[in-house]
């Protein structure tokens, strides 16, 4: 009987999901990488999309507790910077909004805060899909004649 249970505990595996994931994907307009740490209900999540060619680099900060939206904070690094905060409340209420340019404070639209609710919804799916598949981010050196990457842990990953 010993000897079973061993096996067992030998053979089992943790197959929960880690509280810190780093991962991303690439789009037509350019590369976005996705940090998020979950913690009990809560969920951090930082957005960065940084672009092929011509625009702006953009943060995008949301935080959740449980199911509800409790914060927006978007820099698009653009001349002039643009800065956009949005807070809820727990019932989801907005509490406190503001779009920042140029030293120039302005209000944000119903449309505008519903459209950025929006965004921060496809990013959290987006999100707990790569998580789920446990798609992961890894940083490294790209060796073109060869096609493999080498990891900054030293191993080399063959693509091909």
């Amino acid at each position: 009987m010993l000897a079973g249970a061993l096996f067992l505990t030998a053979c089992s595996h943790n197959s929960s999901l880690p509280p810190f994931t780093a991962s991303g994907f690439a789009e037509d307009q350019g590369a976005v990488r996705i940090w998020r740490k979950d913690s009990g209900d809560n969920v951090h999540l930082l957005a960065v999309f940084s672009p092929w060619r011509s625009g702006d680099t953009t943060t995008r900060e949301y935080r959740w507790q449980g199911d509800n939206l409790t914060l927006i904070n978007i820099n698009v690094y653009s001349k002039p910077p643009v800065n956009i905060r949005a807070r809820f409340d727990d019932r989801g209420d907005l509490s406190f909004m503001q779009r920042e340019s140029d030293g120039e404070k302005q209000q944000l639209s119903n449309d505008q805060i519903d459209l950025y609710r929006y965004r921060a919804d496809q990013i959290r799916q987006i999100s707990d899909a790569l998580r789920q598949g446990r798609v992961v981010l890894r940083q490294g050196r790209w060796h073109a004649m060869e096609q493999t990457v080498t990891t900054c842990e030293g191993k080399p990953l063959n693509l091909i």
